[in-house]
């Protein structure tokens, strides 16, 4: 038997659900076409969840089973550990049961080791928990080969054991765009930059928003989505109400809709573990901005035009380029559809079930 740890679908959507969701339907899609290792061809499948997840299984050939009590990490540790004992362990969401010998668990980036200050001390103290022992009961995999060398220095083990499975847009560039955004800010027929970011430090946000002001364009607007605070950065240091716009959160069918209508997409991040917004971008047509940082290299290739997130001025020139030289925009453009062809759930799916497949063969979750 091999089981899913479906925890992620009783969590709010963000990236590392989304991870974990459109990676469960592309195994999901494998299993229906048949397209699966030779270790794999006869085993029987199930995804797992708390009993307060959403009844609708999002998976056609994976059957769903919940079941309780507790929710969280207290179910994974429990039920779930429980349920799964002589099952091969599939964990998508960063966590998972600390003694399950026969386990994959996808453990994203080291975000809390690098910038602990975006994170609570009790949420550092259980993910610093989970991290340490699973690197050295369960076999790990992560999203980047930048993630692989973190993961393999911060935890003290070796590197190549760890697999890399990318994260992929083939969702996102399904998505019909909403356009009514562009009326609901007063956007339609406006030049603009697009930002879609946290106040969580390691986003940089502030950084962007200093260079956006300092570069004084005229006609020009600074869109900014997500959970933002605009009280927190407007002021004569940061630019006007008119030029900065903040959104809240929007749903993905807006974001694509501002992404299809921005002069660039901004993504100023100082530490990621792959980078996946930059190429939700590409998705769109939106030429991308981009912090030059490993993990962004390897997602964007040379399909981005970067800075360094800690220099405004090169932002600044970064910004200019698309402003002056609508052909360097063009090219970005076209450099960010092929870069996409390097990514999909498919190939990722393909990827997990290889890993999968060898824990079959060996009879054992260890690295």
């Amino acid at each position: 038997m091999i089981s899913i740890n479906g925890r992620f679908l009783g969590q709010p959507l963000t990236g590392v659900q989304r991870f974990a969701l459109e990676l469960t339907k592309a195994v999901d899609r494998r299993i229906g076409a048949g397209a699966l290792p030779a270790p794999l061809k006869n085993a029987r499948w199930r995804l797992l969840a708390p009993e307060g997840a959403p009844a609708a299984a999002p998976t056609e050939h994976i059957p769903l089973e919940r079941f309780g009590p507790f929710s969280g990490h207290a179910w994974e540790q429990t039920a779930l550990a429980g349920r799964a004992r002589h099952d091969i362990l599939i964990g998508l969401g960063g966590s998972g049961p600390l003694f399950h010998r026969r386990q994959l668990a996808i453990i994203h980036d080291a975000t809390i080791f690098r910038h602990p200050e975006s994170f609570s001390r009790p949420y550092r103290a259980m993910h610093a928990l989970l991290g340490f022992v699973l690197t050295r009961t369960a076999r790990i995999g992560t999203v980047s080969q930048f993630s692989q060398g973190e993961l393999s220095s911060i935890f003290r083990v070796p590197r190549e054991p760890i697999a890399v499975i990318h994260n992929a847009t083939d969702h996102f560039a399904e998505i019909v765009p909403d356009d009514a955004v562009l009326d609901t800010f007063a956007l339609r027929g406006q030049k603009f930059f697009l930002l879609v970011g946290t106040l969580k430090p390691n986003k940089n946000v502030a950084f962007a928003i200093r260079a956006f002001a300092a570069l004084g364009l005229s006609g020009w607007k600074l869109v900014i989505v997500g959970g933002v605070e605009p009280g927190v950065f407007r002021g004569s240091a940061l630019g006007s109400a008119e030029d900065l716009v903040f959104t809240g959160r929007l749903p993905d069918a807006q974001i694509a809709a501002l992404e299809r209508h921005a002069g660039a997409f901004v993504f100023p991040s100082l530490y990621e573990g792959f980078g996946i917004p930059p190429l939700e971008a590409m998705s769109q047509g939106c030429p991308v901005l981009a912090a030059d940082i490993p993990p962004v290299r390897e997602a964007c290739s040379d399909a981005a035009l970067y800075f360094d997130p800690r220099d405004q001025a090169g932002l600044m020139q970064a910004m200019r380029q698309i402003v002056e030289h609508p052909q360097q925009r063009a090219a970005l453009v076209a450099k960010g559809e092929a870069n996409l062809e390097r990514f999909s759930w498919d190939k990722s799916a393909e990827a997990l079930l290889t890993v999968v497949a060898d824990m079959a063969e060996r009879g054992t979750g260890s690295a």
